[in-house]
């Protein structure tokens, strides 16, 4: 075979097979996000693992896998997948595997953001716009409705309310908020998705986000969230949005503020195994398990 034959086989390989997909490893504790795999630095090239989820979506290319390392500590990052290089293929999709680890939004209520309003009750300072909730230890605590102009006595210890972006906390006697473990919703999504196909993000823990849990915002299709658990964020644990359409399965959603699962514009969510936990809260707290609207659908999958 001629030279020139040779080097017009190897082009048309080089064009129609798929480029190798790689696991790009993140350890929160041991990590380094300080590679160069992408060349910015002069220098030989270095690879992780790497210590941020959003440093190895920054290096990564279509088809690989984001693999986490459960190391107990949770990732406390909000992440977003993108167009092409967060996307796959049917036989090679782009895949985040959390091997059980969590991915937390919320950030300790320290002392220094309290005030005493009297009566044994505290004021958090003003949090973000959303929807802000108050745990402890990573349980949600038990939220009181107050009316408009109400009595802040009426918070029992151990109880929360929350009054547009202010929050109101009484602990048992003789004690402050800085007695416990407290912590406060803080970052907005956990994971978003755009403009992607052929995703599957699956074995995952993802609570404590002011808004939601994950949200497939837009044109997301093909792609799938499988034994994930979504819970304690402001308003719902999964968001089908736009003209998305997305298979859930195997997959927990609880203690969200407004919905465990929300579909809405043209959404399609598709159901398999998924356990939707309406609220526990008193009313008017207790969120309900699915949220339609507009024309979003919520369809159950047969079984197998």
């Amino acid at each position: 075979m001629s030279r020139r034959r040779i080097l017009l086989v190897i082009g048309c390989l080089l064009m129609t097979s798929p480029v190798l997909a790689r696991d790009l490893i993140v350890d929160n504790l041991r990590g380094s996000d300080s590679q160069n795999d992408r060349g910015f630095v002069p220098g030989p090239a270095t690879f992780g693992p790497y210590r941020t989820i959003n440093r190895a979506l920054a290096g990564a290319r279509s088809g690989d896998r984001i693999v986490l390392t459960n190391t107990g500590e949770p990732y406390r990052e909000m992440i977003a997948l993108n167009g092409y290089r967060h996307s796959g293929s049917p036989g090679a999709p782009f895949e985040i595997v959390g091997n059980g680890a969590t991915l937390d939004g919320t950030v300790a209520a320290g002392m220094e953001r309290w005030r005493a309003v009297g009566g044994g009750v505290w004021q958090l300072e003003p949090t973000p716009p959303g929807y802000p909730l108050l745990s402890r230890g990573g349980r949600p605590l038990n939220r009181v409705e107050i009316i408009a102009g109400g009595d802040l006595q009426q918070l029992q210890p151990l109880s929360w309310a929350r009054a547009g972006a202010l929050i109101y906390f009484r602990g048992e006697p003789h004690r402050g908020p800085f007695d416990y473990p407290l912590e406060v919703t803080e970052l907005t999504t956990g994971i978003t998705l755009y403009d992607v196909h052929d995703v599957v993000i699956r074995d995952l823990v993802v609570r404590g986000y002011r808004l939601d849990g994950i949200n497939a915002h837009d044109r997301v299709r093909e792609t799938a969230i499988v034994g994930v658990a979504s819970r304690h964020n402001g308003r719902s644990g999964i968001t089908v949005a736009g003209a998305s359409q997305v298979t859930i399965g195997a997959t927990l959603c609880e203690q969200n503020g407004k919905a465990q699962l929300r579909v809405e514009g043209r959404g399609v969510a598709r159901l398999g195994n998924v356990d939707l936990v309406a609220g526990t809260d008193p009313a008017p707290f207790s969120a309900p398990a699915l949220v339609t609207e507009d024309a979003g659908q919520a369809l159950e999958l047969p079984r197998q």
